[in-house]
């Protein structure tokens, strides 16, 4: 599954036509994948979120395609799931921001990227926890990497980890730390070479301001998610596109909801196998019959394919799977997705309900 996701986080972060290879993307996806297989060796310590025996299902009517637009007046009983704590504020020419997201897992963290255009993620700003230091990466044929001193940002003590020019910046042509406020640490990855100078990516980490708390709005609206879940990840473009993923302190119970702009790269992967709605569908419930299929699967995968514009992507597993067949399983739970277009004056910040 961790392997999926990164793949679909790839596909919704995939300009179309298909540009030349994006570096620090790559980079990005494998860093995100790792944290998610650690994430998943680690969930010892990861946060309790009560006895998942007691969770109990929000009580919504399955509405008919027709109602999907928001008609659902209940009550959130989810927060905004994402907060900005961190902004760009200078950026090059041509640059704005593209993404932004929360990993609340058990190696946290605060990203917001930036490109040249939706869908580019160029250039990311890692916010860390108080009182945690990003890693030193590896250098290529696994040496070992080391910290260099730069010149302070704001005053504060200031660190390149990947020096332009220097060894690493072959794979990332910069990586930079900052101490922002004492045992608070900001890292800043830039894989676009022409921007990859000394003077440039100290003027980007000059520029970014902290400590924000607007929520951020979702181009989505889920209703009847069912109760006693967390947010443990999400993330929001500008394309637009939207991910949340949420799950329980035990590994194998997740949901995860996603929307990104309609496109046939979706369909080439995850071919239609049903329909939904009169749009063409991808379930796994359905890909292979023979012994055995009649079983309950530990895990759902469905694609529902231009909906508004919009791809629909839904897996669940474990806990959340089995309480979503109570309201519908996944098939229901889309018909309580409504897309709010590409107008974020339309957006909502509490996009669970």
């Amino acid at each position: 599954m961790n392997d999926l996701k990164a793949e679909l986080e790839r596909i919704a972060g995939t300009p179309g036509p298909a540009p030349a290879v994006d570096v620090a993307a790559a980079v990005a996806a494998g860093r995100r994948t790792r944290r998610m297989r650690r994430a998943r060796r680690a969930t010892a310590v990861a946060v309790a979120v009560g006895a998942a025996a007691a969770v109990a299902v929000v009580a919504v009517p399955p509405p008919s395609h027709e109602e999907r637009p928001g008609k659902v007046a209940e009550p959130s009983a989810y927060p905004s799931p994402l907060v900005e704590k961190a902004a760009f504020g200078w950026l090059p020419a041509g640059y704005a921001r593209t993404r932004v997201a929360q990993d609340s897992g058990p190696g946290p963290a605060y990203k917001v990227h930036a490109g040249r255009g939706p869908g580019s993620t160029s250039i990311e700003l890692t916010v860390m926890p108080p009182g945690k230091r990003p890693g030193v990466p590896l250098l290529p044929g696994a040496r070992k990497g080391r910290l260099t001193k730069a010149a302070p940002v704001n005053g504060r003590p200031a660190y390149w980890s990947i020096k332009p020019g220097g060894p690493g910046s072959e794979q990332v042509p910069a990586e930079f730390r900052w101490e922002y406020r004492p045992e608070s640490w900001a890292l800043l990855s830039i894989g676009d070479r022409a921007v990859a100078d000394v003077a440039t990516v100290h003027r980007i980490a000059a520029g970014v301001t902290f400590g924000g708390d607007e929520p951020v709005a979702f181009p989505m609206r889920v209703s009847g998610i069912p109760d006693g879940l967390k947010v443990t990840q999400t993330w929001v473009g500008t394309r637009p596109e939207a991910m949340i993923t949420l799950g329980t302190s035990r590994a194998d119970d997740e949901l995860m909801v996603m929307l990104s702009a309609a496109g046939p790269r979706s369909r080439e992967l995850f071919k239609p196998n049903t329909t939904i709605d009169g749009h063409p569908a991808f379930d796994t419930r359905l890909r292979r019959p023979g012994p055995g299929s009649g079983e309950a699967p530990a895990r759902q995968t469905l694609w529902v394919f231009g909906v508004d514009g919009f791809d629909v992507n839904i897996v669940a597993a474990g806990e959340p799977l089995r309480l979503l067949q109570a309201e519908g399983g996944l098939t229901g739970l889309f018909r309580r997705i409504t897309p709010l277009g590409t107008d974020p004056a339309r957006w909502t910040t509490t996009p669970l309900r």
